[in-house]
């Protein structure tokens, strides 16, 4: 690809998601426009790209950012941040809603290994408390794309095997035709919708705990400060935030929106005094 149109596509993404697009591999990006390609209908990436710039712009736009930006990861990754939040973070949130359900809300969802890594880590912890936890869990992405194939729950051999064990494997997934799928206990735990974090406005729920890893690196700076605050209003005022390890270190655009929690990696509170600070 050339330097005009690795500009044209960063553009693009940065305008449509907020997010900056890593173009220092040109290649892994003209292969992952050449899948969007096949399945829009053209040749190769130039077709697709001639089109981009042409009658079609508006329609290709969002298949073009959506393949650009799609999450990749894996189930169970940073493990320590996901047993604080089992172990530490949702019994404490179960005894302070009482018989009400914990409600999570995992952004940034992908193709679904952060959300079924939840809901296992959730039913491990209601089995440890005897099966009194009540949870809902709802995800969202950008890609509608990616949504359809998380709500199937269905992953390679290679993507089931990293991250989980054997046990959880058995436990929590049956084999299929091309894979292996969530357990229906799975899957009916959690609910998809499509949400943008830079433009669509937290609405009136508000969770107990939120799941945001791998946005802020991927933000342009200026933006950032818009993410955080849709994320602290999403809040419950007793409510976690969760970002990847690291994201959240020397970050003043946290700030006083939300407060690091002493003792927990990655794992943040909503700032008490925020509400006087809304505008």
């Amino acid at each position: 690809m050339t330097p005009g149109e690795l500009e044209l596509v960063a553009r693009l993404c940065l305008m449509r998601t907020g997010r900056r697009l890593d173009t220092s591999v040109p290649e892994r990006t003209a292969a992952r426009l050449g899948i969007v390609a096949r399945r829009e209908g053209y040749g190769n990436v130039d077709d697709l790209l001639l089109a981009l710039r042409t009658s079609e712009a508006e329609r290709l736009a969002w298949p073009v950012v959506e393949g650009l930006t799609a999450f990749e990861r894996g189930f169970m990754e940073d493990p320590k941040v996901l047993q604080q939040v089992a172990r530490r973070i949702v019994p404490h949130l179960a005894g302070v809603k009482g018989k009400d359900p914990v409600r999570i809300w995992c952004a940034a969802a992908g193709s679904g290994q952060d959300p079924y890594s939840l809901a296992i880590l959730t039913q491990e912890a209601a089995a440890a408390m005897g099966g009194d936890l009540q949870v809902e869990i709802y995800a969202s992405d950008l890609s509608v794309k990616g949504i359809e194939r998380a709500r199937k729950g269905v992953f390679s051999h290679f993507e089931i095997q990293k991250g989980l064990s054997a046990r959880q494997m058995i436990d929590h997934f049956q084999p299929v035709e091309g894979g292996w799928q969530a357990a229906s206990s799975l899957r009916d735990m959690i609910r998809w919708r499509r949400v943008n974090l830079f433009s669509d406005t937290p609405g009136s729920m508000r969770f107990d705990l939120v799941v945001c890893r791998g946005v802020l690196p991927q933000t342009a700076t200026h933006l950032r400060p818009t993410a955080v605050v849709n994320l602290a209003m999403s809040l419950a005022e007793e409510g976690f935030l969760v970002l990847g390890r690291g994201e959240g270190e020397g970050e003043a655009d946290l700030a006083p929106a939300l407060l690091a929690l002493p003792g927990l990696d990655a794992i943040y509170a909503r700032n008490p005094a925020f509400r006087t600070l809304e505008v």
